[in-house]
This record gives C-alpha cells, structure tokens and sequence, in this order.
C-alpha cells in the first residue's frame, strides 16, 4: 500500500483491507513522506493491529514504494491497494480462491470506476474492457487470450504469485512520482505468467475523483511515450513477438500519442521538443507491416506523419 498525502481517503482504504474476510495477510504501508497527516493516521493503525508494517520511504516514486515493499513481503501472494482507492470486504478470499492451490501465476478481476466529486451521489461503473473474457473459466495463458491487455492496466485489481515475481525479476521502474510505471509492470506479468485467471467480477473501487493523484497531473507529457519505449524493452529482453499481442500493444501506444494530443488541444505545435522526440523514437520501433495490416486510418495517419524526422526538426528551437 504506497500512500503520498491522501489525509482524506486513508482511514476508508485501509479500513477496506484489515476488514477482508481473508485475514491472514500482512499489510505493508510504504508512505512516501506524507506531510498531511497520512502517516500519523497509518500509524495509529499499525499500533493497533500486528499485522500492519509501516515503512517509510526516502523516495518519492511509486515504483521505488513498490520494489521496498515487494522486497520484505512474505505472503504467497502479492496485492496492490492504492491508498486513496477501497476493495470490497470479499476480494482477497475470492481472488485466493482462483489460485488453484497457489498454482497460479497472476489472478485478475474486474474493477470500478469510483468518483465522489458528487458526494451525495457518487458515480459507481464497472469497467468494461475485458467483456470478451467474462466466459472464460480456467487458466490461460497471454497467447491464448490477447485480449487480458485491453483496458486499463488496473495492476491493482489482481494478486501475483511471490515467487513468480521474485523468479522472473519482475520489479517497478523507478520513475519520479507515480510515473506510469504500471503499464510495463502490466505487460511484464502478464507476458511471462504460465497461468492467469481471470473473473469479471469486480471488487475494487478505483476513485477518478481525487485530483491529486498522479493520473490528474499530467504534465510531462512525454511520459506515456518512455512507458512505451520500457514496454517495447520489456518484450525485446524476453524475446516476446505474438503477433496478435504486438497488435493490442500498438493499439495502445497509438492511443497514448492521441491522449498526449488531446491533453495539448489536439494542436501539434503545442508540443514541446522533448515529447516530440519521444513519439518519434517509439514510432521508430514500430514494425511498419503491422501498421499497415493491423491498424486503423487514423493509427496509419499518425505513424507516417509522426516518424519522419521533419517532426521533430519543427521543434528544436522551441
């Protein structure tokens, strides 16, 4: 649980997860150096209930929180609960439950888009992406079912085999801040897993609302351009090419140039040189026959417009 100043939704949080009918779990605070009375509020938690250990971290990097906390954790399985999110009283056992016996890899849910900018009526949807697996009820693997990458990464929504990750070497980048640095750990696990499973139902509330958090404050905006570039890192190092997944991962870096273009008012000039730089070098590893076969008009548009190096040259002086 990596927490950085969410005073206002920590006590609902963990409440969430010492609360879990599955009670045989440790619970790992890594606070990032709160100065808003999360720690204090961590704290009286810790004090009160053993199974609490409250870390703090001299770095403020999500990622950085995460390798601490991975690094002590004991238990068979790992979960992630961001600390101004909350999960339902069941998930742990029922995520536990599809292991089949601690034999499987990664076990993942559906989740909830959770936002309380209306207090009196709070909007609660579950997410929508992975419908195309709701029948799916027995292990599998990503090359059988491409479709576990759409959506959300929501890292958050499953637990992982310790010694899986600890096998593989599977830790978090350790961007600055909160960094993105969930869509390679996403692709890492998810790519390397012998066993997933998978179920529709959801249980965690991933709140939309808070406008401190990281996915609020984007403003270097040529970092989902550096996760692309780790992901491509990430399939390269494990020598990873189905083809169908190399489609759904394009798919997603496409998107990501659109949002970086939607949050600069779709004016390409408002680029600055940095991220201009950045989408040309991801576009760079792009295999154009897949572009070509595989992808939209639009996704076609940007590659041809965006990989030439006079891009990148209309910004170097700016």
């Amino acid at each position: 649980m990596p927490s950085l100043n969410v005073a206002n939704y920590i006590s609902q949080c963990i409440d969430s997860v010492i609360n879990q009918s599955f009670n045989d779990i440790e619970v790992i605070c890594i606070d990032g150096g709160s100065n808003d009375g999360t720690y204090e509020i961590l704290e009286e938690y810790a004090n009160k209930d053993s199974r609490i250990s409250l870390i703090t971290s001299d770095v403020k990097s999500y990622g950085h929180q995460m390798n601490q906390a991975m690094s002590i954790a004991k238990g068979d399985y790992i979960g992630i609960v961001e600390t101004d999110d909350y999960i339902d009283k069941e998930m742990f056992k029922k995520l536990y439950n599809l292991t089949e016996e601690g034999n499987v890899d990664l076990v993942k849910s559906n989740f909830y888009h959770f936002n309380d900018t209306d207090k009196q009526n709070p909007s609660i949807t579950i997410d929508k992406a992975k419908e195309s697996l709701s029948d799916v009820t027995t292990s599998f693997t990503i090359d059988e079912y491409p479709y576990f990458l759409e959506g959300h990464p929501s890292i958050w929504s499953g637990i992982y085999k310790r010694s899986f990750l600890e096998d593989n070497d599977i830790k978090f980048i350790e961007e600055k801040g909160g960094g993105w640095v969930d869509n390679p750990f996403f692709y890492e696990t998810a790519i390397l897993a012998s066993s997933i499973r998978y179920t529709p139902e959801a249980f965690y509330h991933y709140r939309e609302s808070n406008t401190d958090s990281s996915s609020h404050n984007f403003n270097d905006f040529s970092l989902p351009m550096r996760r692309v570039l780790d992901i491509f890192d990430v399939l390269e190092r494990h020598n990873y090419n189905n083809h169908d997944v190399i489609v759904l991962f394009y798919n997603r870096l496409f998107r990501y140039v659109e949002i970086i273009l939607e949050n600069n008012y779709n004016d390409e000039n408002k680029l600055d040189y940095k991220t201009a730089c950045y989408i040309n070098k991801a576009l760079a590893k792009v295999d154009e026959s897949i572009v070509k076969e595989d992808l939209i008009p639009n996704f076609q548009k940007i590659y041809y417009k965006y990989l030439s190096p006079l891009f990148v040259k209309r910004f170097e002086d700016k």
